[in-house]
């Protein structure tokens, strides 16, 4: 089995550097070239599997590959969305600051122990992400090819849950691009590439 993920094209706001999790939203201009990019990538890659969150913008994303790819069985997934982000969704740093400035100044200290008001706490978060990866550990375990399509909160957790030891905000999935994984003889997922 190889697995790639990859993350969502770029939206508008993330132009605009917005907390915007659980906020649906489509890609944007640059967001479709990514994701036209990285169907082409993808192409002459035999996919049997491609799941991903439940959002428009995985969606839109997916869409090309998907279509690339017709006899490949498509999984939607609302347990790898986003993290949500309560009060602060739709909010750059300096508006959350000038908001909330105790809240801020305590998650900047301390981002996976600080929950915003009416956001998802980091903990659910994770749990909630690893309960959609372990409810496909026999596609893992088999000999598919399986594509995740998410976001960048999502496959970091992924990710340090397979490398323990990877410091969370060090990893950055590019848009338009994937990165693969494969499992070693004990089943272990061993990173072969990162944004190729």
């Amino acid at each position: 089995m190889t697995l790639f993920v990859t993350r969502h094209g770029e939206t508008t706001l993330n132009q605009q550097r917005k907390f915007y999790g659980s906020l649906d939203v489509s890609i944007d201009e640059k967001g479709q070239q990514q994701a036209a990019e990285l169907a082409e990538k993808l192409s002459s890659q035999p996919l049997d599997i491609i799941i991903r969150s439940d959002t428009t913008r995985t969606q839109e994303t997916a869409q090309r590959i998907i279509d690339d790819h017709p006899n490949a069985t498509v999984y939607v997934n609302g347990d790898l969305n986003e993290k949500g982000f309560g009060d602060w969704e739709g909010l750059d740093a300096d508006e959350i600051e000038a908001q909330d400035p105790v809240t801020w100044a305590q998650w900047i200290e301390k981002p996976f122990d600080v929950t915003p008001n009416g956001a998802e706490s980091f903990a659910t978060f994770s749990n909630r992400v690893l309960r959609a990866v372990k409810a496909y550990q026999a596609i893992l375990a088999s000999d598919a090819n399986v594509l995740i399509v998410a976001h960048l909160g999502t496959l970091r957790v992924i990710h340090q849950f397979w490398v323990p030891g990877t410091v969370f905000w060090n990893l950055d999935f590019k848009a338009g691009h994937y990165s693969t994984y494969r499992p070693d003889k004990q089943g272990k997922m061993i990173v072969q590439a990162l944004n190729q």
